[in-house]
């Protein structure tokens, strides 16, 4: 899953307020220093009587004092404030990198919302048809989150909803793209994956949270299942639009063959349900 970019410490606007009142001082400093030379050195030129030659020098230097002081500021301060001008610019590129991620990050999750994953799919698909590269989609559904809530409370829901999101991370790669869509339901964009790739993913998941209880603050621990749907670039459409019925449809299509699997066994006596069948409807 995409991360997001280390960032450098934040320069304090107190920090650049005082770099900024640093270089008003040295150019108010050097305006005095030539305002109070240029004056002393006139008062002794026009205290002194003597006509000589050296004096002639003396006015050129005089004349000669602001137009360095010119060429001073124009060169140190200016480079200063220009410096300063991008730290002022790049603390305002990181703080709207800050506003984009929460504006692209689901709270609870960490992950992406729905805006960015429609953004992204709809990127990567006009790549996939220009390149001719694989692309997959995959959509994840908690199954009985409801439940979950009802017996457990809304903030284990919430746990476990958080511990998804984290275990779709750990198993994405940092090209995928992976993001909450809304409630129980999250998505993954994988770019250059095709069919084959796509399943692997999905058995990696269900390996994961269907045979690994996740533990709840008090000590608990809770069985999820999630029903998983798949399309991918061209197997599973060419248009986002259609990649998202197809791996809808295939994920609707999975909860119901769960469910049908499950009330079948159920209906049958107790003696005929084998310990293989159940350990297969267990993990399925």
């Amino acid at each position: 899953m995409d991360t997001m970019t280390p960032r450098k410490p934040a320069i304090s606007e107190k920090d650049m307020a005082r770099e900024e009142a640093g270089i008003s001082r040295i150019a108010w400093a050097g305006g005095a220093a030539v305002a109070v030379v240029t004056g002393a050195t006139l008062i002794l030129l026009l205290s002194t009587t003597t006509e000589a030659w050296w004096r002639y020098g003396v006015y050129a230097v005089l004349a000669a004092v602001p137009l360095a002081y010119a060429l001073f500021s124009n060169t140190v301060v200016r480079r200063l404030q220009i410096a300063l001008f991008h730290r002022y610019l790049e603390q305002l590129m990181y703080q709207l990198t800050d506003l984009q991620e929460m504006a692209y990050r689901d709270e609870l999750t960490g992950l992406y919302n729905r805006r960015h994953f429609q953004e992204v799919m709809h990127m990567e698909v006009e790549k996939a048809h220009v390149t001719k590269q694989p692309l997959a989609l995959m959509l994840l559904d908690l199954d009985g989150l409801k439940t979950i809530n009802d017996e457990y409370g809304h903030n284990v829901g919430d746990v476990i909803l958080a511990r998804l999101g984290a275990a779709i991370a750990r198993h994405t790669r940092a090209d995928d793209v992976a993001a909450r869509l809304g409630g129980d339901e999250f998505g993954v964009v994988m770019p250059a994956t095709d069919k084959r790739g796509a399943f692997a993913l999905a058995r990696r998941l269900w390996e994961d949270l269907e045979r690994t209880p996740i533990q709840i603050n008090d000590g608990r621990t809770v069985m999820v299942k999630v029903s998983i749907g798949l399309a991918g670039f061209p197997w599973g459409g060419e248009s986002v639009e259609e990649m998202i019925q197809w791996a809808d449809a295939d994920m609707y299509a999975n909860k119901v063959s769960r469910k049908l699997a499950l009330e079948a066994v159920l209906s049958r006596r107790p003696g005929d349900v084998s310990s293989a069948e159940e350990e297969y409807l267990e993990g399925n």
